[in-house]
């Protein structure tokens, strides 16, 4: 290509960009040249914005600043219609912490931009990039992944979140830095869920985030589940808004004039400012106006009046300049050069205020005149313009070079066109491998517009289809999984499509009706095709606690494997079958299939399987009581998992091993891991994961008395629930509330409520007393009531199941249960003798203190006290208050004088708290608990610091020794 013409017309083009001297900015930011809230700021490249009554937003502004400056971190997202003053406010934000010696990192979306791949999150971290190298080796392969810096295999995005921390929070290490996020809603959604998922972590860092969104416009940063602090701005008052006017039109104005003036606009200073000027007309100082001022949407046509102005070259200029990914002027000169359009036609828009040329850099004068000069261009024009920024763009050869060329060459497309397909899905390829998932999926779904193959436009949906499935999508998943289908005969785009379309369904609708439809779907198909289908119905099956249906499934998934039944395929029907039988009741079965898996199970690659293969394993094992294999198999996963920074995969690990060391005692241990796959299953949108992950901490909350918390997590749980039909997973937290009002007293409400449940159970056909454990508790409850009857027709059913599936806890307690019913001191010896070949510690103490009490009653006090005090040592421990006080009132009433109980927390520990509790008291270092927790360092010690006061420890040595006895297990 020829050397752009006149570019030596332009030494500014040339010249590098000016900044202010102690600030760092982004690519696209320069210097306000305001002074920090005075009056009116005059954003670079903006319209002039009023400020003038913005006392309360300037306050809530400096507070920020001064939280970072600190120590402190911080967010406030600025919400309001265009031309409010966001950006106005953000500028002069900057310019305060500039004044006062913070780093600033900025970014602006821009609408253009949108669909490139962490655009925004490059021209925010460019200034520290850096410090990239300086991370932890995942988090900086992640980021550089990320953002083309080198090939590799695509970050999760949790990791690459944890990346942004981590980078923040060293940016922040010599001096406190104000990140600003300018027009969110046009920031790449890639970058605005690495920056979310940051920001939502950053406690104790002294990093200020300022983000600025529209109203009316879909954002991350505004979305309801985001929970962001949000400011939401209006109109000035009118008395600031005559100030306004006054001092633009540089003149007197009458008051009705002035409130006429107001009342179309509402306040909004952009609209003012767009207004006044025909207040030098003569028909505005004495008339109404012929028509509506331009307000919000309407500000939009009123550049547009400015733009039909223009002659046909500027037009042509101005939306070539509009169309543009990148404000480079380099780029932009080389396009008008294809035209045969002079550059110094650039001059004479600068004129006309519609742009600004600064260093290299071509800037309109408001997002609304970009938006305006684009979207009011014929359509021809819009294609010319990108197809000659795509020529622009053909020498150039770096990653987003080609990424930003294949989308000017599909807009500029008025048909099929296969070279603009296959750049387009080169670029979907591309994005994917960085983990930019949301760009991808719309890279593939506009390549199969531009194609003309059949088979090409069903690999190109199936390819969408299973990218909106790995970015949480799940409808826009099925409806492209549906296109594929339709598009082509493709056996194995159909067969494809088929397995996602289970995948997806299996969190979206009702299990049982997924079973039906994945089921009858499977009907003829090859092996390959069917088993997939079969296993995932076989889980919807269990889910929608269908337990003979799901078991019958599984048998037709193990048959379907036939010779494939040594390979993963066949392992994994064979699994499935396993569970379901464990449901059954044929425990001694499952057991053995099991046995035949294991060398499988202990050698395969937990993250190349299928998810349900390693949890409902290790649940069986659980069951089971093989309580050390299941925590090898999950600690194994786990540790897998955060390697490689596989979150999807690491919640439901996370959570089945919270069960496994909440049966076995490991309390505050469990609570930490449910806490955290909790999190991460809403992170990555697994509702019903989420809720098994609340069940887990449930459980432990109603033994220990918490009500609040217990009842705050099951009204949770429901809402996440409600209808799933998750049958076999919503009877969790019905069995944690029965136990919450058996451990407070309430014992009649405890009844009803697991009467129900136990109904509830055996219409499913779920005969497996391990899995809910709530059989005890219903017993207990019926005597407390004063119901024997109930309490015998329990008894005798938790005895009858133990029978015919033998465990040793259904044969500990079925013992204990007879024994309270029957007052029966020899049964109750030996239900604690059965107890002591399980890791249960509070199923034991539960058994000594029924023991304890009937000794009592039979006026036995001495042989009383040790059960007695055996129990109450446990409940201590466990911190299961309401249990360790009727521990203490029975042996007050034996004559025992009971010791004092060890100092208690002033607080409660938060989740968070728990969670970095626990790895330090394993002796973690504060490094790799912030690694596994997405956490920084620094907000791991302020956790830290919390936590030794609200448990009055002053070393991480006493804060082991305060907390549970730990397993030697290693889950990082």
């Amino acid at each position: 290509m020829s050397r752009p013409r006149d570019i030596g017309k332009f030494p500014s083009l040339r010249r590098s960009r000016r900044r202010a001297p102690t600030m760092e900015t982004g690519a696209r930011a320069s210097a306000p040249s305001a002074v920090a809230f005075q009056g009116v700021a005059m954003t670079p490249g903006r319209e002039q914005h009023g400020l003038l009554s913005r006392g309360e937003e300037k306050d809530r502004l400096l507070l920020l600043l001064s939280d970072a400056r600190q120590g402190r971190s911080g967010l406030l997202v600025l919400r309001g219609e265009p031309g409010i003053g966001k950006t106005a406010l953000l500028e002069e934000a900057v310019t305060e912490a500039v004044t006062v010696g913070m780093r600033v990192l900025r970014a602006t979306g821009i609408e253009m931009e949108a669909e490139l791949a962490f655009a925004g999150l490059s021209e925010l971290i460019r200034p520290v990039q850096g410090l990239v190298g300086g991370l932890p080796e995942v988090q900086a392969r992640a980021l550089r992944v990320a953002l083309s810096l080198e090939d590799g295999e695509a970050p999760d995005r949790l990791t690459l979140g944890a990346a942004v921390v981590t980078l923040l929070t060293d940016a922040a290490a010599a001096a406190p830095v104000l990140v600003t996020v300018d027009d969110a809603h046009w920031m790449d959604e890639t970058s605005a869920q690495a920056l979310l998922f940051a920001f939502r972590r950053m406690q104790a860092e002294g990093i200020a985030v300022l983000v600025t969104a529209r109203d009316a416009e879909r954002c991350a940063f505004t979305e309801a589940n985001a929970n962001l602090p949000t400011l939401r701005l209006t109109g000035l008052t009118p008395a600031d808004a005559a100030a306004l006017v006054k001092r633009s039109v540089h003149a007197a104005v009458d008051p009705d004039t002035i409130g006429k003036l107001y009342r179309e606009t509402a306040g909004n200073p952009l609209a003012l400012l767009e207004a006044a000027p025909t207040l030098r007309a003569s028909r505005w100082v004495t008339q109404e106006p012929e028509s509506p001022l331009p307000v919000g949407p309407r500000l939009t046509a009123a550049y547009a009046s400015r733009l039909a102005a223009l002659p046909e070259p500027g037009r042509r200029a101005v939306t070539v300049a509009a169309a543009a990914f990148t404000e480079e002027a380099d780029v932009l000169i080389r396009a008008l050069d294809a035209l045969a359009l002079d550059a110094a036609i650039l001059r004479t828009l600068e004129s006309a205020g519609m742009i600004s040329l600064a260093g290299n850099a071509v800037r309109f004068a408001h997002p609304l005149l970009r938006a305006a000069a684009y979207h009011r261009a014929t359509p021809q024009l819009r294609r010319e313009a990108h197809r000659v920024l795509a020529g622009a763009l053909s020498e150039r050869d770096g990653p987003v070079d080609r990424d930003q060329r294949s989308w000017h060459l599909a807009a500029a497309a008025d048909g099929p066109d296969a070279a603009a397909a296959t750049a387009l899905t080169e670029t979907a390829a591309r994005a994917r491998s960085r983990g930019a998932l949301p760009a991808a999926l719309r890279a593939y779904a506009r390549a199969a517009e531009l194609t003309s193959s059949p088979t090409a436009q069903g690999r190109c949906l199936l390819a969408a289809a299973e990218v909106a499935q790995l970015a949480g999508r799940g409808d826009e998943a099925l409806r492209l999984a549906g296109a594929a289908s339709d598009a082509t005969d493709d056996v194995a785009v159909f067969n494809g499509a088929l397995g996602l379309r289970s995948q997806v369904l299996l969190l979206r609708r009702q299990p049982r009706e997924v079973h039906d439809e994945l089921a009858d779907s499977a009907e003829g198909l090859d092996p390959a095709a069917a088993v997939p289908l079969l296993v995932a119905a076989t889980g919807a099956a269990c889910m929608g606690g269908a337990v003979l249906q799901a078991r019958a499934t599984a048998d037709r998934a193990c048959a379907a494997a036939g010779h494939h039944r040594n390979g993963d395929l066949g392992h994994s029907a064979v699994v499935l079958r396993a569970h379901t039988m464990m449901l059954a009741g044929e425990r001694g079965d499952a057991a053995a299939v099991l046995r035949s898996c294991e060398g499988f199970l202990t050698g395969m690659d937990p993250l190349s399987i299928g998810i349900e293969v390693t949890s409902f394993s290790s649940m069986d094992l659980m069951w089971l009581e093989r309580f050390q294999a299941a925590r090898t198999l999950l600690e194994r996963a786990v540790r897998r998992a955060r390697k490689f920074g596989a979150c999807e995969r690491l919640a439901p690990f996370l959570t089945v091993l919270a069960e496994t060391q909440m049966r076995t005692g490991y309390w505050d241990e469990a609570c930490a891991l449910a806490s955290e796959g909790g999190m991460l299953a809403e992170e990555t949108e697994q509702p019903v994961l989420q809720a098994y992950a609340l069940s887990v901490l449930a459980r432990i909350e109603a033994a220990r008395g918490q009500s609040a918390q217990c009842v705050e997590h099951a009204h949770r749980f429901r809402v996440l629930l409600d209808g799933t039909g998750a049958e076999l997973v919503s009877p969790y937290i019905e069995a944690a509330l029965g136990l919450l009002e058996l451990s407070t007293g309430k014992a009649a409400e405890a009844a009803a409520r697991l009467t129900d449940l136990q109904q509830r159970v055996l219409r499913s056909g779920l005969a497996e007393p391990t899995v809910l454990q709530h059989q005890p508790d219903l017993v207990e409850a019926a005597l407390a009531a004063g119901d024997p009857s109930a309490a015998q027709a329990a008894s005798a059913e938790l005895l009858r199941q133990v029978r015919q599936a033998p465990s040793v806890w259904g044969q500990a307690v079925s013992e204990r249960c007879q024994g309270l019913v029957r007052a029966e001191e020899d049964t109750l010896r030996r239900a604690t003798a059965h107890h002591e070949r399980l890791p249960d510690p509070f199923a034991k103490a539960r058994t000594d203190l029924a023991y304890g009490r009937l000794l009592l009653r039979t006026r036995r006090r001495g042989a009383a006290r040790r059960p007695l005090l055996a129990a109450r040592q446990v409940f201590e421990r466990l911190r299961a208050d309401p249990w360790t006080t009727a521990a203490e009132e029975e042996l007050r009433a034996a004559g025992a004088r009971t010791p004092a109980r060890h100092g208690r927390a002033t607080a409660p520990l938060t989740e968070r708290e728990t969670q970095v509790a626990v790895l330090v008291s394993k002796g973690h270092t504060t490094p790799e608990v912030a690694a596994a927790l997405f956490l920084s360092p620094k907000t791991v010690e302020y956790h830290l610091s919390r936590i030794f006061a609200k448990l009055s420890v002053r070393s991480r040595t006493e804060l082991a020794g305060r907390l549970s006895t730990f397993p030697q297990g290693n889950f990082l």
